[in-house]
């Protein structure tokens, strides 16, 4: 029989770490010695405490190392559990290292110089439709479904007679109980009946207005993370909050200048004042 010291010496395991192991029942002493209450581990056991060592180091989870111990076959489980381990242990590194490429993107373009500019615009009619979506997921809504919308209100626009006066839009805003919902817009000459634009869609008037305006050309290998704000929309922050204007109702709208499918330039804007 090995005292815990010994046993600790061969194994490479703290006299610390088989104290726990034993608590928890991943490696429990062959006997206890009854004057002195040491703990004493057989022969046979020097096998499993390599094993725990091993694993451990390789930062298999203690769940899994007490599994494989507690199976037949314990090798060959062992080896089963150490590919399993590599395995996630590279996705995880993969994940992390997309993220860190991610952040190394969005920080650039944070950096990058943002040219606010401020008009007064018109009144509009505008003709839209919202997407509802729970802000714990507002990453299910894609561009795709913003397009669907649009296209769609386009048809009925179109088979009316009536041609929008304008370039579409959308724009984020707060919705009821945990929502937010992001308004696809068509600008129209005047209001449009309920009768040709349907009942799920709405037609309204955004008001005469100064607005803070940026335009964003983005390069052709940008890619920012999903769920984050843009920059031109925090540039549009950082000059509201230089102009000490406090907004009570915040919808940044966007507006895809681009002339061709090559060129993904938007326009964001926010009203500042009426």
């Amino acid at each position: 029989m090995l005292k815990i010291g010994e046993f600790a010496g061969l194994t490479g395991l703290s006299v610390k770490a088989l104290r726990h192991y034993d608590e928890i029942g991943v490696l429990v002493p062959a006997d206890i010695d009854a004057r002195s209450a040491y703990r004493l581990y057989s022969e046979g056991q020097v096998r499993a405490g390599v094993t725990i060592r091993t694993l451990r180091d390789a930062g298999v989870p203690l769940p899994a190392v007490s599994a494989v111990l507690a199976g037949a076959g314990a090798s060959v489980s062992a080896e089963r559990e150490l590919e399993r381990h590599r395995i996630r242990v590279l996705a995880q590194r993969e994940r992390e290292d997309r993220a860190f490429l991610d952040a190394a993107g969005m920080l650039r373009a944070l950096g990058t110089p943002i040219v606010v500019a401020e008009r007064r615009m018109p009144a509009q009619h505008f003709v839209g439709q919202a997407i509802s979506v729970a802000v714990d997921d507002a990453e299910a809504l894609s561009d795709d479904d913003a397009n669907e919308v649009l296209g769609a209100l386009f048809a009925r626009l179109h088979a009316a007679g009536i041609e929008p006066s304008g370039r579409f839009w959308t724009a984020l805003r707060a919705g009821d109980r945990g929502t937010v919902e992001v308004a696809c817009c068509w600008a129209t000459p005047a209001d449009v009946p309920e009768g040709i634009r349907g009942p799920e869609s709405f037609s309204a008037v955004l008001p005469a207005r100064t607005e803070l305006v940026v335009t964003w050309r983005p390069a052709d290998d940008e890619q920012f993370p999903e769920g984050t704000l843009h920059p031109a929309v925090v540039g549009l922050f950082d000059a509201i909050a230089e102009r000490g204007s406090r907004l009570d109702d915040v919808e940044v709208r966007q507006t895809v200048i681009g002339e061709s499918a090559d060129d993904h330039s938007v326009e964001l804007s926010v009203t500042v004042s009426l």
